[in-house]
């Protein structure tokens, strides 16, 4: 082989395994993290407020709480809630967070131990249940997803302003659907016991982020 050809393929090499390594400093430091507000705002790590660090709650009964008024949200937003449901826990028992709209509605993310979420849009004074408030859109009745973990193991909520007036859903930071929505800046969180047995949520972590 000509002199050149070696040399072609040496830099050639060189060019990959730099490119290589530039990805892998990019990751190192948080190029594929998703999107958040920059400005920490609020965290709470122990939810006092929604009965935490850990709540049990009886079997089909929902819990509506809401958050001390310095964790209200920003116009442009970024609010992230973690909890664990317990391993012994009825896996219908399900957790969520809920966003107030200008005119007083409520769109509430919800999650449950048997890895299904649903998002659905309920009145001021929301009913017995939240199956009674219709999905916010037609694909978001209960539906299973497979990214989420079940009872024993931590799940995370965020919510996210990709752009004006629009709020992404990520679970466990995997992007999930998107829709137009105007806050108020009031929101809250929502459980519910299990379909025969009681469950016990322990809250991890919420934090809201602003700019």
């Amino acid at each position: 082989m000509p002199r050149w050809f070696w040399r072609l393929t040496l830099v050639g090499v060189g060019a990959v395994f730099l490119v290589v390594m530039v990805g892998a400093l990019l990751l190192r430091l948080g190029a594929a993290d998703p999107p958040t507000a920059p400005d920490l705002r609020w965290q709470d790590h122990r939810l006092q407020w929604a009965s935490g660090p850990s709540i049990t709650v009886p079997s089909g009964e929902d819990r509506w709480f809401d958050p001390p008024t310095a964790a209200a949200l920003e116009n442009s937003f970024t609010l992230h809630l973690r909890a664990r449901l317990s391993a012994d826990s009825d896996p219908a028992t399900a957790w969520g967070v809920w966003i107030e709209t200008g005119d007083g509605m409520r769109v509430i993310y919800a999650i449950s131990g048997e890895r299904y979420t649903t998002t659905r849009l309920c009145p001021p004074e929301p009913p017995a249940e939240i199956e009674d408030c219709p999905a916010l859109h037609p694909d978001w009745r209960w539906m299973e997803y497979n990214r989420l973990h079940g009872p024993g193991d931590i799940n995370q909520i965020t919510l996210h302003t990709e752009s004006p007036g629009m709020i992404r859903l990520r679970l466990n930071n995997e992007r999930m659907g998107i829709a137009p929505i105007q806050i108020s800046g009031r929101w809250g969180v929502w459980v519910r016991g299990g379909r025969e047995a009681p469950g016990t949520i322990t809250w991890a972590w919420a934090a809201v982020y602003g700019r």
